[in-house]
């Protein structure tokens, strides 16, 4: 009975750190759906690859990307993803233009830190 009580733990304590894990990833339709919460703060963010704009010999790229909640542009460091590819990218959310309160942009730029 001992055994099986520290199986059962185990087996808790490995769903309880993969929930945390899945839960660091921030929707893309959250971000959209309320950016003054997250301007100027750290993101994770995974999605397809949906288009890019790229310079492949200076590995620099604007990539857009959909996780299924909405799509959101990101900067990725060194690398040029292609279309299709699933990324996931670690960075600042930066507010673009607003206009009355309706913004028209985001973008995700890998490698800085926020707030």
């Amino acid at each position: 009975m001992n055994a099986t009580r520290k199986i059962v733990t185990a087996l808790a304590m490995f769903l309880l750190l993969l929930t945390a894990c899945a839960g660091s990833r921030t929707k893309i339709g959250d971000i959209r759906t309320n950016p003054g919460e997250f301007n100027e703060k750290e993101v994770t963010v995974k999605g397809t690859v949906v288009q890019t704009y790229a310079v492949p010999f200076l590995k620099q790229s604007l990539v857009l990307i959909d996780d299924g909640t909405g799509e959101i542009w990101v900067k990725p460091v060194g690398k040029v993803p292609f279309k299709g590819e699933e990324i996931s990218i670690k960075g600042v959310i930066k507010v673009g233009l607003t206009i009355a309160n309706k913004n028209l942009g985001f973008i995700v730029i890998e490698g800085e830190k926020g707030k």
